[in-house]
């Protein structure tokens, strides 16, 4: 039995008083919602899950369970976020049921979605874990301590702001891809467990069941790790009212479920193209499980410190302060913990991955122990956080305001002319996107002078600032400089200029387009904007015009029409060839 005294926290009814909803689901909703002032796509990999969805809306039904752009295979992943990309197009595009945004910017309200559905699991299974008994502050010795729903409140809002703050993950939340969904699944996984210590058999299902989504969204690598931190869970934590074979029998029914509907649909309908299209798919997820190369490590090295910043303090500290919490196996620690290691020591055979994707497995759980840290600094320590939020934010703001006056007046050269070097020809726009950045800036100031004149005790505050500062940030970005960004990593200008060359050369529909070098994201985006469909896997003997994408701007291919036609800041450029007699 823990004494009274064993439990590092401390906290008042004062310092627990409740963060307003509306603050926390507005936050939240600008943060998830700013990326729809992206019209266009800025890396490939949105641009992939994008074409793989259109595909699936065009195609002939195959493609739904069996995804492809054009005539590549995409098994690097399973169709989940494609599926939901297809039904938010379906819904709100342009030619959708209701018609209200374009195409692309319906597939960024899909990544909204999956947003949503991280932060809601992330907050309630916080919250049962931070309702447990053992989990509770001091009792003081006239009472005034906070009251165990105050305090799960405080501990639950804590770590969706730490986790929304968290750097990692800003490059993912605006995009509907496969790591996009894979953090929803891990945070519904963390929730399932969570919730089984109440209802272990519906748990325990959600929990695989998630690990089996995980498979479907991401790669079998992820789902199996996920799967494998479920099955310690429920394993080494004694605290389950339930017998540990039903909680496994229910874990695993759960996976079953969330995974292997599809397969079983795609080979009933589909059994010839299935047997294919498995095979590859089997091969691309086996190549991911192997032991993690040097360039991993060197990766996680210099980059570790900033990708999770600014939770690893926090959850470092509170391995400190709960450590005889975790000696005892104490749940609401011990779960969280559990995970994180699982999926650090899962980096080790993370063969063939991107580095910052291996990643995200553990970054839910990893908000969770720094929320639990947090709370038990000292006033003085805690403070630290909202001098960090205050100086890094405002500085970055700043900088941006700073970059946008100079773009539009010219009245600092050297900064004017940065912009323009990387997005050369490219003017400030005044549309709603500054209005977003206007208002979410003085938001931010309000609330840092808010914090200069007051001294708040409440718990809050610090991941407040710093969760506010990231959404203003990140908001002003887009808003100030989406057009900018636009103009230097859209691939439209590309498509239309290789277009030109293709009919100033007689090109026709009916004309076979080859491709050499071009990955299935670069397919969908000249099928998306230019209507040509670039094939990759026929004979270059019955392809007319042939498109190469190299990394040279000064290649020269036998038979080649036109110019070539260069990315600008980038070593990639596409020429255009035509076979004599076609």
């Amino acid at each position: 039995m823990l004494s009274q005294r064993s439990t590092p926290v401390k906290m008042s009814q004062e310092a627990a008083s409740k963060l307003p909803r509306w603050s926390l689901i507005g936050l939240l909703v600008v943060f998830a919602c700013a990326g729809l002032w992206n019209g266009d796509f800025w890396t490939t990999r949105d641009a992939e899950s994008f074409a793989t969805a259109m595909s699936m809306l065009n195609g002939t039904g195959v493609e739904t369970f069996l995804p492809i752009i054009v005539d590549s295979p995409i098994t690097s992943h399973g169709p989940l976020t494609a599926w939901v990309s297809a039904l938010f197009i379906s819904l709100f595009g342009e030619s959708g049921v209701l018609s209200l945004m374009s195409d692309v910017t319906a597939t960024h309200l899909a990544a909204a979605f999956w947003f949503a559905g991280t932060t809601i699991a992330l907050w309630y299974g916080t919250w049962y874990l931070a309702r447990r008994q053992e989990a509770q502050p001091i009792a003081f010795a006239f009472g005034g301590e906070a009251s165990p729903r105050d305090y799960s409140r405080v501990v639950a809002d804590s770590t969706v702001l730490l986790f929304v703050a968290t750097f990692g993950i800003v490059t993912r939340q605006h995009e509907a891809i496969s790591d996009t969904a894979l953090l929803t699944m891990t945070a519904l996984n963390f929730y399932g467990l969570s919730s089984a210590l109440r209802r272990p058999l519906i748990g325990m299902f959600v929990a695989g069941f998630a690990a089996g989504a995980a498979l479907l969204a991401s790669t079998v690598f992820a789902g199996f790790w996920l799967l494998v931190g479920s099955i310690l869970v429920t394993s080494l934590v004694n605290t389950y009212p339930s017998v540990r074979p039903k909680r496994l029998t229910a874990l695993l029914s759960g996976t079953v479920a969330g995974f292997f509907i599809w397969p079983l649909l795609a080979f009933l309908f589909y059994p010839s193209e299935a047997t294919a299209w498995f095979s590859l798919w089997a091969a691309d997820q086996a190549s991911l499980f192997g032991l993690t190369t040097a360039d991993t490590y060197l990766w996680f090295t210099k980059n570790a410190v900033w990708y999770l910043c600014p939770i690893w303090p926090f959850v470092l500290w509170g391995l400190y302060t709960w450590r005889r919490h975790l000696r005892l196996k104490l749940t609401h620690l011990y779960v969280p913990f559990i995970l994180v290691l699982t999926g650090l020591f899962a980096t080790i055979f993370s063969s063939h991955q991107a580095a910052d994707s291996v990643f995200l497995t553990f970054l839910p759980p990893m908000a969770v122990l720094a929320a639990f840290g947090l709370v038990t600094v000292r006033r003085d320590q805690e403070n630290v956080l909202d001098w960090f939020s205050i100086s890094i934010f405002t500085l970055g703001l700043l900088t941006l305001w700073a970059y946008w006056f100079a773009w539009l007046t010219a009245f600092a050269p050297k900064m004017a002319k940065s912009v323009q070097m990387l997005a050369p020809g490219s003017t400030p726009s005044f549309d709603s996107g500054l209005v977003l950045a206007v208002v979410t800036s003085l938001f931010w100031l309000i609330f840092v002078g808010w914090r200069l004149t007051h001294r708040p005790v409440v718990a809050w505050r610090g991941p407040w600032l710093c969760a506010l500062g990231m959404t203003a940030t990140v908001a002003s970005s887009i808003g100030l400089y989406h057009t900018g960004i636009t103009h230097n990593r859209s691939y439209e200008p590309i498509v239309s200029a290789v277009t030109d060359v293709l009919d100033e050369h007689g090109y026709t529909p009916t004309d076979i387009v080859c491709g050499n070098g071009v990955p299935p994201a670069v397919q969908g985006l000249f099928l998306h904007y230019g209507d040509i469909r670039i094939e990759t896997h026929r004979q270059p003997e019955a392809c007319r015009f042939t498109i190469h994408r190299d990394r040279n701007s000064q290649v020269h291919h036998d038979g080649m029409v036109g110019s070539a036609v260069s990315r600008p800041h980038t070593d990639e450029s596409f020429t255009v060839t035509e076979s004599p007699g076609l």
